[in-house]
């Protein structure tokens, strides 16, 4: 039980970390590129990566005997 919690742990962290490195790509695509397609795309990726892993949306088409 241990481990899983480790891993689960370290996924979150990793995604976490992926997100904030997202942000800092936004800043300076917000102000060098000034590009509103490519950050409408890193706001979508972004978005993506929280409702997948934090709201945990995938466990929806599980077939772990979920509700």
């Amino acid at each position: 039980m241990k481990e899983k919690r480790a891993a689960a742990y370290r996924l979150s962290a990793t995604v976490a970390l992926v997100l904030a490195a997202l942000t800092v790509l936004e800043f300076f695509v917000a102000v060098y590129m000034a590009s509103t397609a490519l950050l409408f795309l890193i706001a979508l990726f972004k978005g993506a990566a929280v409702v997948h892993f934090f709201m945990h949306v995938s466990r929806l088409w599980s077939q772990e005997g979920g509700h």
